[in-house]
């Protein structure tokens, strides 16, 4: 059966959230972090989240001024489809899962989930990373629109072509997909997804974008 796929039509921190049958929440900045976070179910859920991330600015940038993002996770799923950070505890087969709840005076249910913060590499691109890592989204040409531009995207297989596509781009749309591309990398060297195609995807456009900034270089 075709799994569902919500990131056609979403951004990835909510097609992650719709994943698990959530709405999406952002945490205030400069607010400290509490032990627990509340997220509003949007629908009957076929799988629930045993966790929140709470995605925090690498220690060495911080940026304090920037809405904390809550990513909702799985702790199984995570286990068995990443090898590397050793971000969430390991659940004993069967654990209960969390329990919806109604808040007085709600109109919708809600569910209290433990808070990881987590110091990532990038923490934008990790919605994106997980999407694909955990196996929720499998289509991998909607992973490419996010990592490069259609033009560029047109003249694969030709890498070379694809990054002469993108030396010719301004310099802030350049920046952006640079800083993206190396970002979703670093996370993956950290995060270590066990998706070799996801992997390979990734380390393809880091390739193209790198190529892009040598040519803008001799340019």
């Amino acid at each position: 059966m075709q799994r569902t796929s919500f990131l056609a039509n979403e951004e990835p921190l909510d097609a992650l959230c719709h994943h698990f049958s959530l709405a999406k929440a952002l945490f205030p900045s400069n607010t400290p972090l509490q032990p627990t976070f509340d997220m509003q179910i949007i629908a009957p859920a076929s799988r629930m989240p045993t966790h929140v991330l709470a995605i925090l600015p690498p220690e060495d940038n911080p940026r304090p001024r920037v809405p904390t993002l809550m990513v909702p996770v799985d702790a199984h799923m995570y286990h068995q489809c990443f090898g590397g950070a050793d971000l969430l505890p390991q659940l004993a087969p069967g654990a209960p899962a969390s329990v919806p709840h109604f808040d007085p005076g709600a109109q919708i249910p809600s569910v209290t989930l433990p808070v990881v913060p987590v110091n990532a590499p990038h923490g934008v691109s990790i919605p994106l990373l997980l999407l694909f890592g955990l196996g929720l989204e499998t289509d991998l040409n909607l992973l490419a629109t996010r990592l490069l531009p259609a033009n560029a995207i047109g003249e694969f297989p030709n890498a070379a072509e694809c990054s002469r596509v993108m030396s010719r781009m301004s310099d802030a749309e350049f920046q952006w997909y640079l800083q993206y591309n190396l970002g979703i990398w670093k996370n993956i060297l950290v995060l270590a997804p066990r998706n070799v195609e996801l992997v390979g995807l990734v380390q393809t456009a880091y390739k193209v974008v790198a190529d892009a900034r040598r040519m803008r270089g001799r340019g």
